[in-house]
């Protein structure tokens, strides 16, 4: 756990650092330089290439991170597992790019009068789909190899920094919007690149013919396993990314761009869970091939709890920080008819925390196939949800949608696990971080807060010691109680190292 929890640490910072570049950029000042359908646009860009960039990989990431141990072998070069990945991921996304072409028409005829904007940039879906899907190809790689604080940093950070480098270009009137996303384009580019020269800094980039052994039973779990991952991880690109998609076919850009801006607000909240999957599944991969379940439940049950503590600090922090952060948006674009998106959103975010690395867990046992079929039939169900609750609730429909379905799927993983392999990881502590979470944020919440038409220096202000307050709070009675001893020990081991001459 010691490996888990240090390069956690070392992913959430800069996780954390990007989320706050991330927030001047997405939260803050693209509000204020773009309409609501240019944020629309961005978003469903990127929404899109998500899921484009999972059906190009065709299941092999998840592959990887079942059967790697059986590649690795660096005087082997891996057994050609990078070129064999990167080969497959080139036809993958070839076939994808087909399919874009070939769907153009119907795309122009269905958009034109609602997203007229989409339908101009429609061709962007191309090279965006190809940076996205061979950074994860070696963002993947490198954390197979241990290394997951890189890909993190490259994408949480760097990546950011660029797009609001991109932003301050059009801000300045420098570029114009069609030039401005040519620049937005390097922010998926540079960081590829970068990824790939860490792998070869790391003497790691082995794309050598000569060394490629599989045997036959290899050749054919993997690709039972890759078809059913690709499944599965198709399906979940699909649930995250539903929402955005049919807000956009049933209300335009315009809806889009305002959940979507809400969206980012809550996705703060996952990112530690986001820095933990990186770097458990290939240790919990590794205990499976050792049959160690003890390591696993060790690291199923301090994931539950660490990250459900650390998801109710953020989720309490942005709850009670809304009317300020609402005051803080441009008025009169209707930003505020998100304020129920960002909690519902940020409850499924939550949801998800808590139940640690569930599928993790599942998906590199053998019971991978489950996994698949949870997936399947819970796309059907998202998108049935949507499809009821949006033409009713507007965009606060797809919000309970995806919330319902973050349960839904976690719930029949937690339960799975638990009777497959004898698993709980809950305990008293878990419902005490609920219970303290309840108390903080309600005493935050009576504190009155700035006038409608207060200046915007009081607001951030408020939001500057309410945050403080929060954090002080919550992070004391966890420590008074000793909720989670790791924390407790990183804590003490800190202050130690201070105290040291």
């Amino acid at each position: 756990m010691g490996i888990i929890k240090r390069q956690t640490i070392q992913s959430s910072i800069y996780s954390y650092v990007g989320v706050g570049i991330g927030f001047l950029t997405q939260g803050i000042f693209f509000p204020y330089i773009f309409g609501v359908a240019e944020i629309g646009l961005l978003s469903l860009l990127i929404s899109l290439a998500q899921v484009l960039a999972q059906a190009s990989n065709l299941g092999l990431n998840g592959a990887g991170g079942r059967y790697f141990p059986y590649f690795r072998n660096a005087e082997r070069q891996h057994n050609g597992y990078l070129l064999i990945v990167s080969l497959s991921t080139l036809i993958g996304f070839c076939i994808c790019a087909l399919a874009l072409w070939l769907a153009r028409p119907w795309v122009v005829s269905y958009y034109q009068k609602q997203s007229a904007l989409f339908v101009d940039y429609y061709f962007l879906l191309i090279p965006l789909t190809l940076f996205t899907v061979y950074f994860t190809v070696f963002d993947n790689y490198a954390r197979l190899l241990y290394d997951p604080v890189t890909g993190t940093m490259l994408q949480q950070f760097v990546q950011r920094l660029l797009v609001l480098v991109a932003g301050v270009l059009y801000w300045l009137g420098w570029v114009t919007f069609p030039q401005f996303l040519g620049v937005w384009m390097l922010a998926f580019f540079l960081p590829l690149v970068f990824m790939i020269g860490s792998v070869i800094r790391d003497e790691a980039l082995f794309l050598s013919r000569r060394y490629v052994s599989v045997t036959p039973e290899l050749r054919r779990n993997m690709m039972r396993y890759a078809g059913l991952t690709f499944t599965s991880a198709l399906s979940t690109q699909i649930i995250w990314t539903i929402d955005k998609v049919m807000v956009h076919d049933a209300q335009g850009l315009a809806a889009t761009g305002i959940y979507s801006t809400a969206s980012y607000f809550a996705a703060v909240i996952a990112i530690p869970a986001t820095a933990l999957y990186k770097v458990s599944g290939t240790l919990i991969a590794e205990s499976w091939k050792v049959n160690d379940t003890q390591n696993i439940m060790n690291i199923y049950r301090k994931s539950c709890l660490n990250q459900l503590i650390a998801g109710c600090l953020v989720f309490i922090g942005v709850a009670a920080n809304l009317p300020n952060v609402f005051g803080l948006l441009p008025a009169g674009r209707g930003y505020e008819a998100g304020y129920y998106v960002i909690l519902w959103l940020g409850l499924g975010k939550l949801i998800d925390m808590a139940t640690g690395v569930n599928g993790t867990i599942l998906y590199t046992s053998r019971y991978y196939i489950y996994d698949t079929f949870f997936f399947v039939a819970l796309t059907f169900i998202t998108i049935a949800v949507n499809y009821y609750l949006l033409p009713r609730f507007g965009i606060n429909g797809a919000a309970i949608g995806a919330a319902l379905a973050t349960l839904l799927y976690n719930l029949a993983r937690t339960l799975f696990v638990g009777f497959a392999f004898k698993m709980q990881p809950f305990s008293w502590r878990n419902g005490a971080v609920i219970v303290v979470a309840l108390l903080v944020w309600w005493a935050s919440v009576q504190i009155p807060y700035p006038a409608t038409g207060a200046p915007i220096w009081q607001k951030i202000l408020d939001i500057t010691w309410r945050s403080a307050l929060i954090t002080g709070s919550f992070g004391g009675l966890i420590l008074l109680f000793n909720v989670s001893p790791d924390i407790n020990q990183t804590v003490t081991g800190i202050i130690n190292r201070f105290r040291r001459p």
